[in-house]
């Protein structure tokens, strides 16, 4: 028996749904919205909720707003807050809707994006464009931020198609190949990376610490607009897909026999993954368990069925890191702890539940 049969993701009987509310996604789309109204108004520098709408309504140019913000508190909410909560959502919801995509292809509650090597690779390639960027004394202008993101994307796309190279074995991807496959490619980029920080300057430990454990606080308009066209277009082509991973989860047999090519899929899916995730790492670094724990999570509550599971991943997803992005600005202000790190102590003790409920089922 493989490990994709010995773990399986779900039945194919859809299970009624536990969360309150007409639909599901309404109640996710309601917490998103408190979530994210949360994180442009509280910080070092409050912000009246009230005159939050009112200044996104003005500057929208759909009126005029009833109550002014002071100077200080527009420039916070439109230079520092707006495009960090934009690119957390855009993030969260790209991690969390991959993870429950490949755990639907690879029949496995326990994948995630960064099993097949993909954040450790981006990674990887962010930590080498550090520390070669001032042992060679390049000088690139305005090029140069992008340098860096630019640089961990290649990184992961590598990475990925690295350990999709070495899982696949006559034509076919083996499902227990290519995560063990992931999981050796992880350990070397991982290896590279303790290597490369012996030589790095204090500096550039610091910028390589931002990389290891997430953070949002890059965000800009420039990013988010940089970031956007790869993070949107993997959700719309992971969201395309809710019908053949239904399919998937019969079989890869009986889904071939109802018209579902599986190792196109497979392709279209793990690449659509490198993608996401190499620009989600790319921008903020890695963010570890979201991918694992949203999906998971909410399969146990609405079921297997795609259709409902991936946009219900995406609203969780992103009212997950956006909470976590307000903890870790607002627990040891006016420091910042790193939103990775956060995560991981929301992860790990559900990854361990997870590992008992199956153990026990």
């Amino acid at each position: 028996m493989s490990a994709s049969e010995a773990l399986p993701v779900s039945s194919a009987r859809p299970v009624p749904s536990r969360l309150p509310g007409v639909r599901p996604w309404v109640t996710l789309s309601l917490v998103l919205a408190l979530v994210a109204l949360a994180s442009l108004a509280v910080g070092t520098v409050p912000v009246p909720p009230a005159a939050i709408f009112g200044s996104l309504w003005e500057a929208l140019g759909l009126g005029e707003a009833s109550q002014r913000l002071e100077p200080t508190q527009r420039a916070v909410l439109f230079t520092l807050r707006l495009p960090r909560v934009v690119l957390g959502m855009m993030v969260g919801a790209v991690l969390a809707t991959t993870g429950a995509a490949l755990q639907a292809l690879f029949r496995n509650p326990l994948v995630e994006p960064g099993l097949l090597g993909t954040s450790s690779g981006a990674a990887l390639g962010a930590v080498l464009a550090i520390v070669l960027d001032v042992t060679l004394g390049t000088n690139m202008g305005p090029l140069r931020m992008l340098v860096v993101p630019g640089a961990a994307f290649l990184g992961a796309l590598g990475a990925t198609l690295l350990a999709q190279r070495l899982g696949t074995g006559g034509g076919r991807t083996d499902t227990p190949r290519m995560l063990l496959s992931g999981v050796a490619v992880s350990a070397g980029a991982f290896a590279g990376m303790g290597l490369l920080t012996h030589a790095a300057s204090d500096a550039q430990l610091r910028s390589i610490t931002f990389w290891s454990l997430g953070s949002l606080g890059g965000a800009s308009w420039e990013t988010v607009g940089a970031a956007a066209v790869p993070l949107l277009l993997t959700l719309g082509l992971v969201l395309r897909e809710a019908r053949a991973l239904n399919l998937v989860l019969l079989g890869e047999r009986e889904a071939y026999h109802l018209g579902v090519d599986v190792e196109r899929l497979k392709r279209r899916l793990i690449l659509s993954a490198a993608l996401g995730v190499g620009a989600a790492v790319a921008f903020t670094g890695m963010i570890g368990f979201v991918g694992l724990m949203v999906p998971a999570l909410l399969r146990m509550a609405l079921g297997p069925d795609h259709r409902r599971l991936l946009a219900a991943s995406a609203l969780t997803g992103a009212s997950l890191l956006l909470a976590s992005d307000l903890l870790s600005r607002t627990l040891a202000a006016p420091s910042e702890l790193p939103v990775g790190a956060l995560t991981s102590v929301l992860g790990v003790p559900a990854f361990i539940a997870l590992l008992s409920r199956r153990g026990t089922a």
